[in-house]
């Protein structure tokens, strides 16, 4: 089983699947205004594919390993 972490308060900190997938969706939200899972749908439907390079899309977009 591949295993996720983060840095919290300058700690790493190993994240459970739960957490992984909370962290993409809040990302998602404060970022593109959608959840987590909309923005897995939609990124592998190649619905950013026009412009991939925008900060917030990217910016969740490497969170993507935290949310399958």
């Amino acid at each position: 089983m591949h295993r996720q972490t983060a840095t919290v308060n300058g700690r790493v900190h190993e994240l459970t699947a739960d957490e992984a997938r909370a962290l993409l969706d809040r990302q998602a939200r404060r970022y593109l205004g959608m959840s987590g899972s909309e923005f897995v749908r939609r990124w592998d439907a190649g619905e950013f594919d026009g412009n991939p390079d925008r900060p917030e899309v990217m910016r969740v977009a490497m969170l993507l390993p935290f949310g399958r």
